[in-house]
């Protein structure tokens, strides 16, 4: 089961009623149980932000997924599979709170690594409006190319020269072909919302 599909069936509707959480917060779940393990469900609540009722139903659905095992004394922990989803997430996303204090803003730094494509096929503008509608009130879109950081599309602006430089510093581990896009709010639930619509885009385009 791929990462997406497993994300899927764990928020689909049963006997009518919905989840009231989302694929975003089962990713989240996932990346934290992984980063922490055993997880308590008190934990977990605090972190998300979810009912008590909205995490028992993930963690049973998890559980019913062989994503995770339960262990009430002890807490939660990953599978092998649920190791393997976290792990080929990471492989392509990585997700920070960052400050940019040319834009004044607290943001959240979100890496699609080897995404520089999707800005290529589909365009800044596009992509733009793509994660507005997803949530975000204001974005910065970057690429990391073989010269270094690009804000598409290219200009000569000069004033945007302390922005280029910051930006630069806070993406110098990231490999070149990265996606490097700046959210506000800072909201990492939005950020694993983006990054999940951008992966699922990425492969409608490319297949």
């Amino acid at each position: 089961m791929s990462g997406i599909s497993a994300l899927q069936e764990a928020t689909k509707p049963k006997q009518g009623n919905r989840p009231s959480y989302d694929e975003a917060y089962v990713m989240w779940a996932l990346n934290l149980i992984h980063d922490e393990p055993p997880m308590g469900r008190l934990t977990l609540m605090k972190r998300l932000g979810l009912s008590e009722a909205s995490v028992k139903t993930m963690m049973k659905r998890l559980r019913e997924l062989g994503l995770i095992i339960v262990d009430r004394v002890g807490g939660t922990e990953l599978t092998e599979n649920g190791r393997k989803l976290v792990e080929g997430w990471r492989s392509r996303v990585r997700i920070s709170e960052v400050r940019i204090d040319s834009l004044n803003w607290s943001a959240i730094q979100l890496v699609l690594l080897g995404g520089k494509n999707l800005v290529e096929k589909e365009g800044v503008i596009q992509l733009r409006d793509l994660i507005i509608r997803i949530g975000a009130e204001a974005t910065l879109i970057t690429v990391k190319d073989s010269q270094g950081i690009e804000i598409p599309p290219k200009t000569e602006d000069f004033s945007i020269k302390s922005l280029l430089q910051e930006v630069s510093l806070l993406s110098a581990q990231f490999p070149v072909g990265s996606l490097i896009i700046y959210l506000v709010p800072q909201d990492t639930h939005l950020a694993y919302k983006v990054g999940i619509s951008l992966l699922e885009h990425e492969s409608r385009i490319s297949g």
